[in-house]
């Protein structure tokens, strides 16, 4: 998957993240000269380009075919609230391996040809006529909420799934399961070779309980979460049948165990699935911003505070790369990099959070 693209009729773009370690907290007057920056230019021209549709990479293995996607649905996209898991769990990121297994790996290069976009003063003047609009809460702009994206699984997965389990599944034992077993127990073909290279003959009909029963404890435990992960019952149907697609696949479940499906989203329904799956496992929803003294306390800034305190230029940068290295020397709380975000994603989860404001 090469994350969320925008698809014109001859040829597509995508805005490249050239890494740069950005932490400070930026004023909003300031806004003008950071945006300047033509690569934060180019995310948001993806978002306000009119007519035309994402698309998604086919997450089959080569020679399969993806289903086409589903229509888009209409979610029922809440604002985040609460405090965060590791506060739930009363843990600080010291003692966890949760939210920080993400890795380091860029999204996997699409086997599409896509020159990339070029800077021009069009990009910077549709930025710098966007940017107004949002601040003043114009309808117009809130629109970009209501963008669609094309997601398969694999997105799902970087989304909510990735930061604990890491790329490949296997989480941190024994800490964080692996994902692996659970998945590959819901497979008939999976039991079948199991018992064989046991020795242990079982019927067709053994095989299909065994596997019944550990599929409904698979979609149980994504559900209702467990004694140390969180629920995941925000997730539709269609969400859930992609999503497990994409884990036979990184279980190596041969084809079949689930359909492959595509899904629509809207721009505000990404963001939800970035901040809900992602940064709500150590960012509690409101609460103090990344000032000095709860910095040096060793407080975690709120979801609510990043807009107030980030552009959108310093936030992309910021959940690129992480925490530079002179905030970790000065003992600063340690935010990974998620480099595995597109630009296009991060400026969703910005979006979200300014559409959607956090509550306690």
């Amino acid at each position: 998957m090469a994350g969320l693209r925008l698809a014109f009729p001859c040829w597509q773009a995508q805005a490249v993240v050239r890494p740069a370690i950005g932490t400070g907290a930026f004023e909003r007057q300031e806004w003008l000269v950071e945006f300047k920056n033509l690569t934060v230019a180019a995310v948001v021209f993806v978002f306000l380009a009119a007519c035309t549709a994402r698309r998604g990479e086919n997450e089959q293995a080569a020679g399969e075919r993806a289903a086409a996607p589903t229509k888009p649905v209409k979610n029922a996209v809440m604002p985040p609230a609460g405090p965060s898991w590791l506060q739930h769990l009363g843990l600080t990121l010291s003692q966890t391996h949760m939210g920080q297994m993400g890795g380091t790996g860029k999204i996997p290069a699409t086997r599409r040809r896509e020159p990339e976009m070029e800077a021009s003063e069009g990009l910077r003047s549709g930025m710098q006529k966007f940017l107004p609009l949002w601040r003043s809460a114009s309808p117009q702009a809130f629109q970009v909420l209501n963008e669609t994206f094309v997601l398969a699984g694999a997105d799902l997965y970087r989304f909510n799934c990735r930061s604990c389990h890491g790329a490949d599944g296997k989480g941190s034992p024994p800490e964080i399961n692996s994902l692996i077993g659970p998945v590959q127990g819901a497979s008939r073909v999976m039991i079948q070779r199991r018992m064989k290279s046991k020795g242990i003959e079982i019927s067709d009909e053994m095989t299909e309980e065994m596997a019944a029963e550990a599929g409904k404890t698979l979609r149980d435990r994504l559900h209702n979460g467990g004694q140390a992960m969180p629920a995941f019952n925000r997730l539709r149907e269609d969400e859930v049948t992609a999503l497990l697609a994409y884990l036979d696949r990184l279980a190596g479940v041969p084809a079949g165990n689930h359909p492959v499906a595509l899904v629509s989203e809207s721009a505000a329904r990404v963001g939800e699935h970035i901040i809900k799956g992602t940064c709500q496992v150590c960012h509690d929803a409101i609460g103090p911003g990344a000032g000095h003294r709860s910095m040096m306390r060793g407080l975690i800034p709120s979801l609510a505070s990043m807009p107030e305190e980030h552009s959108l230029s310093s936030f992309t940068l910021q959940v690129a790369n992480g925490s530079s290295g002179m905030m970790m020397m000065m003992g600063w709380p340690r935010m990974p990099a998620f480099p595995y975000f597109t630009e296009e994603e991060i400026a969703a989860a910005y979006f979200y959070i300014e559409g959607y404001p956090p509550k306690p």
